[in-house]
Formats: C-alpha cells, sequence, structure tokens
C-alpha cells in the first residue's frame, strides 16, 4: 500500500485507518506490529478497501478498548516519529460558541447558494467538521441554522414559492420533501432502536444475552431493508432530475457512500442470522453511522440544491418517478400533486 508524504492531521475517533497512514505512513510498522486490530493491513486483497472505512473508534470497538486508548498510543509513536506533539482531538467542545466554524460553515453554505462546485464545498465541509463528534456536529447543525434565520427567511421563502413546495418547514402532504424527510425521521427511529439494543449487548455478549436481544434487533433490521428503496429512489429519481439542471454532485457523493450502507446492512444481516453477536455489534455500528452520515447529506446538500433548481413540474415529475420504484418505510403517501 502506498501512502503520502506526513502532514499533520487531528487523531481522534472519526480518523480512518487511511488518513492516519496518508498523514504518518511510518505508522503501518507500528500498527502491524500490535497483537490484535490492525491485522488486514497485512491482507493485500483487503487491506486498502478496510483501511479506507475503518476508524479508529471501529477499532476501538473491535478490540473493546475505549478510542481515547488507542489514540493515546497512536499520537505518543507519531510524536516520536516526527519530533513534535500529535494533534488529538480533545473533550467535546461547545460548538455553538466557536464562532471561527461558524462563519467559516456560513462562507461554505453562501458559495453554495451563490453557485459554488458541489464536490468543491463538500470537502470544505468535511474539512471543517471531520473532527467533531455526533453530538458535536448537531449542536453545529442548529447553530448554524439559527444564525441563517434572520438573513435568509426571505430568499428561502421565495425559492419555495418557486418550486411549489409550500413552505420549507412544512411541504403539503406527498410532496417529494415531504416524504423524504419523513422517511429520514423513520430511518433515525429504526437506528437509535438498533443502537440501543447493540448498547444493551455490549462488546462481548454472552449467548443469554444475544438470545434475549436477537429477536428485537431482528426485527430493527429488516425494517432497516427498506432503506434500499429510498437510494433506488434518489438515484432514479432525485438525481437525474438534478442532472437535467447539471447537477451531478449528489450523485457523485453519495452512491458509492449508499452501495456502503448496503454492504454494512448485508453483512450485519449474515451476522444475526449465524448467531455472531460481535459481528453484529461492528456491522450493527458501522451502519447506524454510515445511515446518519446519509441524512445529513441529503438535508445538507441533496434539499437545498433541490430547492434551488426545481420546477413544479420537476417536483411533479421526481414524484412521478418515485411512485414507479416503489415506497417500504413509510405508507404509499397520498397523491400529489392533487389531479
Amino acid at each position: 500500500m502506498s501512502f503520502g508524504r506526513s502532514q499533520d492531521i487531528l487523531i481522534g475517533p472519526r480518523t480512518t485507518v487511511w488518513a492516519l497512514l496518508q498523514a504518518y505512513p511510518f505508522l503501518e510498522s507500528f500498527l502491524l506490529a500490535r497483537v490484535r486490530g490492525f491485522e488486514a493491513l497485512a491482507e493485500d486483497q483487503a487491506r486498502t478497501r478496510w483501511a479506507r472505512v475503518m476508524t479508529l473508534d471501529d477499532v476501538g470497538v473491535g478490540l473493546n478498548v475505549p478510542w481515547q486508548q488507542l489514540v493515546h498510543e497512536i499520537a505518543a509513536e507519531v510524536e516520536r516519529g516526527v519530533g513534535r506533539p500529535a494533534r488529538v482531538a480533545d473533550a467535546p467542545r461547545r460548538i455553538v460558541d466557536d464562532e471561527r466554524r461558524l462563519g467559516e460553515l456560513r462562507d461554505i453554505v453562501e458559495d453554495l447558494e451563490a453557485g459554488g462546485s458541489l464536490l468543491e464545498m463538500a470537502d470544505r465541509w468535511r474539512a471543517a467538521t471531520s473532527d467533531l463528534e455526533q453530538d458535536e456536529s448537531a449542536a453545529l447543525d442548529m447553530a448554524l441554522s439559527e444564525s441563517a434565520v434572520e438573513g435568509r427567511t426571505a430568499g428561502m421563502r421565495a425559492v419555495q414559492a418557486e418550486a411549489g413546495a409550500g413552505t420549507l418547514a412544512s411541504p403539503p402532504p406527498g410532496h417529494p420533501l415531504e416524504t423524504l424527510r419523513r422517511e429520514a425521521a423513520q430511518v433515525r427511529q429504526l437506528s437509535a432502536g438498533l443502537k440501543r439494543e447493540l448498547e444493551r449487548l455490549g462488546g462481548s455478549a454472552t449467548r443469554r444475552r444475544w438470545r434475549l436481544e436477537k429477536p428485537l434487533v431482528s426485527r430493527l433490521v429488516d425494517r432497516l431493508r427498506e432503506v434500499e428503496l429510498r437510494f433506488r429512489r434518489e438515484q432514479q429519481a432525485w438525481f437525474p432530475a438534478l442532472e437535467v439542471h447539471a447537477v451531478d454532485g449528489p450523485q457523485a457523493l453519495l452512491v458509492s457512500r449508499q452501495s456502503e450502507a448496503l454492504e454494512t446492512l448485508r453483512r450485519l444481516r449474515l451476522a444475526v442470522e449465524r448467531d455472531d453477536a460481535a459481528s453484529v455489534a461492528e456491522s450493527g455500528s458501522r451502519l447506524v453511522d454510515t445511515l446518519e452520515d446519509l441524512l445529513a447529506q441529503d438535508e445538507r446538500l441533496l434539499e437545498p440544491l433541490a430547492l434551488r433548481h426545481f420546477s413544479p413540474g420537476d417536483w411533479a415529475a421526481v414524484r412521478e418517478l418515485e411512485d414507479g420504484v416503489g415506497w417500504g418505510l413509510i405508507p404509499v403517501p397520498p397523491v400529489w400533486p392533487d389531479p
């Protein structure tokens, strides 16, 4: 595996093994010398993909050790290798007080609204938020939304009126935005239920604990299988409608991530069938994180771009194409627009 030259990165729970080795190639021998956790780096067929998707938190879960311990060990080795302290993720900060970061994200959103490149904006957004925990990201999203309300309400209403969406907060029943958001709420509810069951299982569940938790875990996983229809509707309705307006960023950003989620879901189902509680915990945690990331991308990128570009006719075409794919997470929506 070939890695780039050393450049400091923030080392934390969301740091992937790939990003770590891109920044500090000399760590490969250190990680391989550990007793457990990084064995896949020695496998030619699997190591590149494994390194790209595995975070230090994922490795810590597999080892049943806190991510802080793993990060501390790696940071110490980085300091020995480069001769200066490594940048390590600290305890969560109050994101709502981080005006510099909020200002940077406001600039990114404004650049997108002004017609900037979606791919460039996504790269800038990831760079600005890559070190955040889930609760920090939620606080940041809320602070960013609140800061934008006063200055953008009129413009947002104008876009919504042109798109025939009623209001951004409450599109009419059956409108593609309304169904997309209702589905997102259902996915989050199912993911939260799965996360609770995985926490009850713990890192090394006993057979008795697994027998108790398996029925509910199995039902939640079966319900989450319906997320495939959501992905297909985006790929066959939303993305083509955006491409008509020369907007292909969402497809470029989301399709591979959706495929990753479906592959993780497949492995999770197999682990449930095999009664492999450890693999259930690992794949389940990764699935929850991946789905939340996809839902956030829909809210931050797909929805704003659709609101900006779609005419009433575009929205109607999207709904017609969606009906052709079918529904699963939610009941079939009411007819829209009214005949």
